[in-house]
């Protein structure tokens, strides 16, 4: 009875310990349900299915091969969506693979894994499907060309069936895509031309963006050397960083260097906050808003320009020092988010302003908006990428594109509206000099002509009044003495007569009352008329009946008139005249002729150059006019100058 109690238990303990090895070992050899891959079938390619492999996560490295197996592994659709982009903390979490790739042929086989992008790094291990197989670790091999790290090779003796796991390192960036394949190694530079022939066309149109971008940055900092204005230094900036972003999303793309991961996790959004802040700069200088101008909009844009750096330290302290992905994710939507809000807001104050230079920059504002917002919404949606239209990047580019346009054509609105208030101002500035000179030159003139009032009224009386005393005097001296003949007396007479005579003169050309035709012809005329009286030589003077109310300045009526004099004097000491006529013809000219019936004068004997009318030509010369000497039954001396309207 014991002995048959002793063998039922001994029963029961081997039946306990053989449900407790099971259990280690299905705990250690995780029951694998997906399909066996034939990469001896593989002719180019295949894209490994969620039926063919299975995926584990794991939030540190695992430095033990052997713990890999012990993963939990689960379908994809468990951990990742079924487009394959990986979200959130995926991204900074170590990927594992596990798959059952067979070899059925009886040759060796080499094919190459593809996980996607981006992955910093990729190591292969195997394990034989023999229970208690050891996980080994696997050398690396690699191509021998560009894309090299991006494809591992893999390589399965004759009819060898083994356990593989993949681990994977994603970069830390949102637009990671895991979409596994096997490559046949002939079908290799084909199939990495492939994967990159989908960005052809975004990647010409961005060359031909950051091109423009490029003459932007050459426009606006030669702008700012020349005119030293800064805001075409801070749009050379922020053109300068956009190009940056656009130049290295295309150059880098699908890049295996360290620099094009250092650039998908952190220098991308470090230019664009940049660019924001540039681009709040320029706004402040080319509209001129500062808190006296407009105070609201200056304060919006200064929220803007803080927050930026508020962000760009945050996101540069999470990346350096943490490993949150997810924060990281989060921190840069909240912020592209806040930006869009606040500029929309930007947008409606600036509506509000009706101006057309404001206006301009607005809608310019507008376009980078509404493009980043459908690019945005791309860069979240987990639809593939299907053509140029469904890349994120060109509609950020197409919004650039309008801000720069908007740009280019407030900045040409802007300078035709400097250089209107510019020549208006040299404008206003020259008149009031003008004005500032006129004034000057008047008060001069003034100044002078006071003066020539001054001598004039003193030489007519202090130097009027001895002349006429002297001349008095001299009359009775010959009254009293008109018995003797005296000729020094009758000279003092004579020249007491034309020293007062030329003294009137002068007084007369200096007064500006007399400044008109009129009154110069009056005087030729009240001149002509005493200068003969006491002659056998009679004088006639024509002139019209109505003159013209024209200016004739002091040195002109002097000139003509001492001209006429002159030709008066020499028709009484040279000629036989008894007949003198002297005509005034006013049209665009005024012509004054002097005309005499002397026979002791002819024309071969007189010219201009005569002795006798030597100072009547200097004098026309020095007035701009003209002397003409002819013979009309007589001698006809022709005095002609143009008349000032």
């Amino acid at each position: 009875m014991l002995l048959k109690q002793f063998f039922q238990h001994k029963r029961l303990a081997t039946l306990l310990v053989c449900i407790l090895l099971f259990e280690n070992a299905k705990s250690q050899y995780h029951f694998f349900t997906k399909s066996e891959v034939n990469v001896a079938s593989i002719q180019t390619e295949m894209l490994l299915s969620p039926r063919q492999f299975e995926i584990a996560t794991s939030n540190t490295p695992i430095l033990n091969p052997n713990d890999i197996s012990l993963l939990s592994y689960k379908n994809m659709e468990a951990l990742l969506p079924a487009s394959g982009k990986l979200r959130g903390n995926a991204n900074s979490s170590n990927i594992y693979i596990k798959a059952l790739f067979s070899n059925t042929s009886d040759t060796t086989v080499e094919v190459f894994f593809y996980p996607g992008y981006y992955f910093k790094s990729i190591f292969l291990f195997r394990q034989p499907t023999k229970v208690g197989s050891n996980v080994q670790s696997l050398a690396e091999r690699k191509p021998d060309f560009k894309f090299e790290d991006s494809y591992k090779g893999i390589v399965l003796q004759p009819k060898e069936s083994s356990y593989y796991y993949i681990q994977l390192q994603p970069v830390r960036i949102q637009v990671n895509t895991f979409r596994p394949e096997l490559i046949n190694p002939a079908f290799l530079s084909a199939h990495a031309a492939r994967v990159r022939e989908d960005n052809n066309q975004i990647s010409i149109l961005t060359y031909i963006i950051v091109g423009i971008l490029g003459m932007m940055i050459i426009f606006s900092f030669a702008n700012f050397i020349v005119t030293g204005k800064k805001e075409f230094l801070f749009y050379c900036l922020y053109t300068l960083f956009n190009a940056s972003i656009l130049f290295g999303k295309t150059y880098l793309y699908l890049s295996t260097s360290d620099f094009n991961y250092f650039f998908e996790e952190y220098m991308d959004f470090a230019l664009l906050l940049g660019g924001i802040v540039f681009y709040v700069y320029f706004l402040k200088y080319f509209l001129s808003i500062n808190k006296q101008t407009n105070k609201l909009l200056n304060l919006v844009l200064n929220c803007i320009e803080i927050l930026s750096i508020i962000f760009a330290f945050a996101y540069t302290f999470t990346y350096f020092l943490t490993d949150d992905i997810a924060g990281l994710s989060i921190m840069e939507m909240v912020m592209k988010y806040v930006i869009l809000g606040i500029g929309l807001f930007f947008i409606g104050l600036g509506f509000r302003e009706k101006s057309k230079l404001i206006n301009y920059i607005i809608w310019g504002n507008i376009c980078v908006i509404v493009f980043g917002f459908i690019s945005l919404t791309i860069i979240i949606s987990p639809v593939q990428q299907s053509s140029i239209f469904s890349h994120a990047l060109f509609h950020y580019e197409m919004g650039l594109v309008g801000e720069l346009a908007f740009f280019l054509l407030g900045l040409t609105y802007k300078s035709r509206t400097e250089l209107i208030n510019k020549i208006k101002t040299e404008d206003a500035v020259n008149h009031e000099n003008d004005k500032k000179n006129f004034e000057k030159q008047l008060a001069i003139i003034q100044a002078r002509q006071e003066e020539r009032n001054r001598i004039s009224a003193d030489m007519h009386d202090e130097l009027g009044g001895g002349m006429t005393a002297i001349r008095l005097m001299s009359e009775l001296a010959k009254q009293r003495t008109y018995r003797e003949n005296m000729p020094e007396i009758e000279k003092i007479s004579a020249s007491a007569n034309d020293l007062l005579s030329k003294m009137n003169a002068i007084i007369w050309s200096m007064s500006p009352v007399n400044d008109t035709l009129s009154n110069l012809i009056a005087y030729i005329k009240s001149y002509a008329s005493d200068f003969f009286e006491n002659t056998n030589i009679q004088c006639e003077v024509i002139a019209p009946e109505q003159i013209p109310a024209i200016e004739m300045t002091g040195i002109k009526r002097r000139n003509i008139f001492l001209a006429v004099k002159e030709a008066l004097n020499n028709i009484l000491n040279y000629t036989d005249a008894n007949t003198v006529t002297i005509a005034v013809h006013i049209n665009q000219n005024l012509t004054v002729i002097i005309k005499d019936n002397s026979t002791r004068m002819s024309y071969e004997e007189v010219s201009v150059n005569d002795n006798r009318f030597v100072h009547i030509k200097k004098r026309m010369e020095t007035i701009q006019g003209e002397l003409y000497i002819q013979n009309l039954n007589g001698t006809a001396v022709i005095l002609e100058i143009a008349l000032q309207k």
